[in-house]
C-alpha cells in the first residue's frame, strides 16, 4: 500500500522533468526575440544604397526595409546593428544579432558555419573598378597585377585562384578607395551592385568597369547554425518567398533606384509559375524543403580524400577543430605566405631599429652645436607617437600626397619597417644615450663613437632587446595598410570559413614562438658577449 504514493510521486516528477525538457527543447530564437520585444539584425553601413548611413547616422537602404519588413511581420520592435564582411557572421555566432542581411554571399562554406536561409533575395556578380586608361580587355590581363580587395569578400580567395591576382587585401571598403585613387594597385575587386553605387559619385566618374561580371553568386539571409530547422528559419524562409511571389522585392529595388535585377525577375516569374494542375511551382514538399528548382545549386565535394585533407577533416570529426591551414591548400599557403611576411617584417624591423637607434645616438655625441637637443626631442616624439597613428600618417597622409603630385608609390611592407624602425629606434636612441651617460660618470673624458659603441650597447643590452622584442609584437600593425602578414592573413581565413576560435588560437601558439624564439636568440648572443668580457 505504500508503495503506491512513492510510485505515483515518481511518475508526477518523471512526467514533469519531460514538460519542462519539452518546453527547453522547444525554446530558440524565435523565443528570445518575442520575449525581448525587439528583432536585431545585422546590415551594412558602407555600400549603398543597400545599407548605409543617413544624414542623421540612421541605418537605410535595401536590405534595413527587409528588416523592417520582417519586424512587423514578428509584430516587434527592430534594431539594426552595423556590420562588415569581416565580422557579421562572427556577431551572429556570438549571439550579438539574431539575423543577417548584409549582402552576405549563399556559399557551400558559410553553409557550414552557419544556417543559410532560402529562398535568396538577391544576386550580385563580381567585377573590377578601374581608372580611366587602365588598357584591361580580359580578366587575363590582371594576371600577376596588384588588385584591391575587401577583406572578408567571398569571392577574393577563387578570383586569386583563376585568375593569379595579387590581392591587396584590405579591412574596409573606405581604406581599399583610397588605394585605388592613390594607385597602389590597377583595379578593385568587388560586388558589381557595390561599383555600380560608387559610380554614381561624381567623384569616381572617370573610372570604369572594363571587364564583365563573372561568379554570379546569390545573396542569403542566415542566422545562427543552432537555429537549422528553426521556427524562425521557417518563418524568414516564407516571407522571402512571399516576397518573390508578390513583386515586393522589385519595388523595393525600385524604390531605392537600383539598376533592375534579373535576378529578381527570375525569381518573381519562378515564384508565381504553376503547373498543369493549378498548383504552385514552389510550394513546400512533405519534408519542408522547397522544391530542387527553386533552390539554390550548390555541388557537394567528395569526402574521399587524402593525404593532408584526410588528416585535417579527420581531426575535425574527431576534435571539431577546423584546422584549415592543414588541409586546404589555399588557407595553408595564404597562412604560410604571411609567415614568411611577418618573418621580414621582424628582422627587417629589428635592423632598422637599430640602425636609426645607433645613428640617432651618435649624431647626439657629435659634438655637432644643437644636434644633441634635436636628437633627444625627436626621439621624445617618436616614442610617444603611436606607431599605427605613425603608419597611417606616412600611408594615407604623406603617401597620398607623393603619389598625387609626384607619381611615386610605396609598398606598404616598406612603409610599415620603416615606421615600426622609427618608432623602436627613437626608445634605442634614448636607451644608448642614457648608457652613455652612466660611462661618462665612471670614466672621465668618456665619449660615444663608433669605437665605443659596442660598450654602450652592452652596458644598455636589456632595455635595447625589450624594445626589440617588442617591434616584433607589433609588426602585426602591418595589416592596417594590407600588408599580408600573419594578421591579415589569419582573419582573412577567418572571414572565409569562419573558425574563428581555432585561427585566434594558431595564431597566439605562433606569435609565442616567433617571440620566444627572438628572445633565445638575444640570450644566445647575451651569452658569446659575456663570454667575450671574461676572455
Amino acid at each position: 500500500m505504500s508503495s503506491r504514493p512513492i510510485l505515483h510521486a515518481a511518475v508526477c516528477v518523471l512526467a514533469l522533468i519531460a514538460i519542462l525538457g519539452d518546453r527547453e527543447a522547444l525554446a530558440d530564437r524565435l523565443d528570445l526575440i518575442q520575449k525581448r520585444g525587439t528583432l536585431v539584425v545585422g546590415v551594412k553601413s558602407d555600400y549603398p544604397p543597400f545599407g548605409m548611413l543617413d544624414a542623421n547616422g540612421r541605418l537605410i537602404g535595401f536590405e534595413p526595409d527587409l528588416a523592417a519588413e520582417l519586424a512587423r511581420r514578428l509584430d516587434v520592435r527592430l534594431q539594426l546593428v552595423a556590420v562588415s564582411s569581416t565580422n557579421r557572421l562572427q556577431k551572429l555566432e556570438e549571439g550579438a544579432i539574431d539575423v543577417v542581411i548584409a549582402t552576405l554571399g549563399d556559399t557551400p562554406q558559410r553553409r557550414r558555419i552557419a544556417t543559410i536561409v532560402e529562398p535568396n533575395y538577391y544576386a550580385s556578380g563580381v567585377t573590377v573598378v578601374a581608372p580611366p586608361g587602365n588598357r584591361l580587355s580580359g580578366w587575363a590581363d590582371l594576371r600577376g597585377k596588384k588588385v584591391c580587395a575587401t577583406q572578408g569578400a567571398y569571392f577574393n580567395r577563387p578570383m586569386a585562384q583563376r585568375f593569379l591576382l595579387d590581392l591587396q587585401v584590405f579591412n574596409g571598403t573606405r581604406d581599399t578607395k583610397l588605394a585605388l585613387r592613390d594607385g597602389r594597385c590597377v583595379a578593385w575587386l568587388y560586388d558589381d551592385t557595390g561599383i555600380a553605387s560608387i559610380l554614381n559619385d561624381p567623384e569616381w566618374a572617370n573610372y570604369e568597369t572594363p571587364l564583365p561580371s563573372t561568379m554570379i553568386s546569390p545573396w542569403a539571409m542566415a542566422i545562427a547554425a543552432s537555429e537549422h530547422g528553426s521556427r524562425l528559419e521557417r518563418i524568414l524562409s516564407d516571407a522571402i518567398a512571399d516576397w518573390h511571389r508578390s513583386g515586393w522585392l522589385l519595388e523595393i529595388e525600385q524604390r531605392w533606384d537600383i539598376k533592375p535585377s534579373r535576378f529578381l525577375a527570375d525569381a518573381h516569374e519562378l515564384w508565381t509559375r504553376v503547373r498543369s494542375d493549378g498548383d504552385p511551382v514552389c510550394t513546400r514538399l512533405a519534408s519542408g524543403e522547397w522544391p530542387t528548382e527553386c533552390r539554390n545549386k550548390l555541388l557537394l565535394t567528395s569526402t574521399d580524400v587524402a593525404g593532408l585533407y584526410h588528416v585535417g577533416l579527420l581531426i575535425k570529426e574527431r576534435t571539431g577543430l577546423n584546422l584549415t591551414i592543414l588541409y586546404d591548400a589555399y588557407d595553408r599557403d595564404l597562412f604560410l605566405s604571411g609567415l614568411w611576411m611577418t618573418l621580414h617584417l621582424m628582422v627587417t624591423s629589428i635592423a632598422g631599429s637599430l640602425l636609426v637607434g645607433c645613428l640617432g645616438a651618435l649624431a647626439a655625441e657629435s659634438g655637432t652645436p644643437f644636434l644633441h637637443g634635436f636628437v633627444r626631442l625627436s626621439a621624445a616624439v617618436g616614442r610617444m607617437t603611436p606607431p599605427l597613428l605613425l603608419i597611417y600618417l606616412i600611408f594615407f597622409g604623406v603617401g597620398h600626397i607623393v603619389v598625387t603630385r609626384i607619381g611615386w608609390t610605396f609598398d606598404g611592407s616598406v612603409i610599415a619597417i620603416f615606421c615600426l624602425s622609427l618608432y623602436t629606434g627613437c626608445a634605442i636612441v634614448v636607451a644608448l644615450l642614457e648608457a652613455s651617460a652612466v660611462l661618462k660618470h665612471q670614466e672621465p673624458g668618456f665619449s660615444l663613437g663608433w669605437r665605443n659603441l659596442p660598450r654602450v650597447l652592452r652596458l644598455a643590452y636589456a632595455s635595447v632587446v625589450a624594445s626589440l622584442v617588442n617591434v616584433v609584437k607589433a609588426t602585426g600593425m602591418a595589416s592596417i595598410i594590407a600588408v599580408p602578414e600573419l594578421i591579415s592573413a589569419s582573419t582573412a581565413i577567418v572571414a572565409e570559413q569562419g573558425n574563428p576560435a581555432v585561427m585566434m588560437n594558431v595564431l597566439m601558439i605562433t606569435y609565442f614562438l616567433l617571440v620566444m624564439s627572438t628572445v633565445r636568440i638575444f640570450n644566445y648572443i647575451e651569452r658569446r658577449m659575456l663570454q667575450h668580457d671574461v676572455r
